[in-house]
């Protein structure tokens, strides 16, 4: 090997190494990095290794634990974030957004260990300058809810980490919890299975000792939670989120596929013909144009008949017949808690 093909192989097998050693308080072993790189397709020694982490120590804020051998090897705490190669600005606006939006869909774990990347994706994105489109993205770009914004509920300190942390880890939870018909509180074990964000609440699915159904417990109302050593495990009978979710463990039941049929306002038409209801859907003018029947095929579920009771007098439901009847008694219902026509 010619010493430039040396000096190369070095260098390849140091970034390697280094892009192996975790940020404190984790750490690896020399003999662990040995598989790794071996895995990798690179041909080395234990002895060829250590020396690499004793050299690369001298410079970079590389930590070892001598507490047990074989020792293990870490990034410092506080240790800036190494790039190799460069982060480029265009990933660190993707970091940015994650961490913006969807920080609490990550396990605790997961975004301490992002909170390096963060800091140096802010640090890039600042470096291209308050000029740059991709430096004033996260200030130009938002995201509304459809409907007045609900503040969520808060979670007791310290609960909705613990959450995380037994169902990243599959292990059990000892939890207190607020009944929502009859305020009472109790404490059960539970097996953690899912988290889902119905904005703006959040929920657990979880079944409870010593039973098999699967239940959504608001995040809000569990007032203390602890992990325990116990396995957590699925229902005898399996477990599948989408399932539940299609089955309308959430009020979102999918129902039969129906074709409806709609007299709408001209607003909402204009509204229909960019946001379509479905890939058959058509629009044609009625009479004098004042007004457009509509029809598509959809699911029959209970959003879609939120929302059109949301629409108001801007939707007349003509089809199916047992829809039109639905919403009409609704609307009924409605008009009478106000009084009726004579208020």
């Amino acid at each position: 090997m010619t010493p430039g093909n040396g000096m190369r192989a070095t260098l390849q097998r140091r970034m390697l190494l280094l892009g192996m050693v975790p940020r404190q308080p984790r750490r690896v072993s020399a003999p662990e990095l040995v598989e790794r790189l071996q895995a990798r397709g690179l041909d080395t020694t234990l002895r060829t290794i250590e020396r690499d982490l004793e050299s690369l120590s001298a410079f970079l804020p590389l930590g070892r634990d001598e507490r047990d051998r074989p020792y293990g090897w870490y990034w410092l705490a506080d240790a800036p974030l190494q790039d190799m190669p460069a982060l480029d600005p265009e990933t660190a606006l993707t970091l940015q957004i994650l961490d913006a939006h969807a920080a609490r869909l990550l396990p605790p774990s997961a975004r301490e260990r992002l909170a390096p990347q963060v800091a140096r994706a802010r640090e890039v994105l600042d470096a291209t300058g308050q000029s740059s489109g991709l430096s004033l993205w996260p200030e130009r770009v938002r995201i509304l809810p459809n409907g007045p914004p609900l503040d969520p509920p808060p979670i007791p300190e310290g609960v909705f980490a613990t959450v995380q942390q037994g169902l990243l880890e599959r292990r059990c939870l000892d939890i207190t919890y607020r009944s929502r018909s009859k305020e009472r509180v109790r404490d059960h074990r539970i097996h953690p299975l899912a988290l889902v964000f119905r904005e703006p609440v959040t929920y657990l699915l979880a079944t409870i000792e010593p039973h098999q159904d699967v239940l959504h417990l608001a995040a809000h109302r569990i007032e203390a939670a602890a992990l325990t050593e116990v396995t957590a495990r699925d229902p005898d009978a399996g477990f599948d989120l989408d399932q539940l979710i299609q089955e309308g463990a959430f009020d979102y039941p999918e129902g039969e596929t129906i074709r409806i049929e709609l007299r709408v306002s001209p607003a909402l038409a204009y509204h229909l013909h960019e946001a379509r209801l479905s890939d058959d859907q058509t629009i044609e003018p009625e009479g004098n144009g004042e007004r457009s029947r509509v029809t598509a095929t959809v699911r029959d579920t209970a959003h879609l008949k939120w929302w059109l009771l949301g629409l108001g007098a801007g939707v007349e439901v003509l089809g199916p017949t047992n829809l039109r009847e639905a919403i009409a008694e609704e609307l009924k219902t409605a008009r009478d808690h106000y009084g009726g026509a004579d208020s």
